[in-house]
């Protein structure tokens, strides 16, 4: 998850047909950090640059079955941009109030909203 100031970082996935809003996610390969794999792909997908503040915990995602490790990440520079079309429709800098607009808070990993600033989404 990126954040500048009271904003993160979303892009909407192209899914079975589907468009769902989600934080950058990328595919850690054997050997690789997770922080590092988490900077690579915000970048590559979005054209932001960012850094790992802190990891905010892991466990596998009650949708999708994949072991996911998630990061609280400071927004560094770059103009947020849809890099991977294939993938991605969209991407969107959205208020953390409005969080909840873009992706049911029911399916946000609960510490995310802990570091967000509680369930105000």
């Amino acid at each position: 998850m990126v954040q500048r100031d009271d904003s993160v970082l979303l892009v909407q996935r192209r899914d079975d047909g589907a468009l769902r809003w989600q934080f950058p996610a990328g595919i850690v390969k054997p050997g690789a950090s997770p922080a590092d794999a988490a900077v690579r792909e915000t970048y590559v997908e979005t054209a932001v640059h960012c850094s790992v503040r802190e990891q905010i915990g892991a466990r596998v995602h009650p949708h999708t079955g994949v072991y996911c490790e998630y990061f609280h990440c400071d927004y560094l520079a770059g103009e947020a941009e849809n890099r991977d079309v294939v993938e991605n429709a969209s991407v969107a800098w959205v208020a953390v109030a409005d969080l909840g607009k873009f992706v049911p808070e029911s399916n946000i990993y609960p510490p995310i909203l802990e570091v967000l600033g509680g369930t105000h989404v």
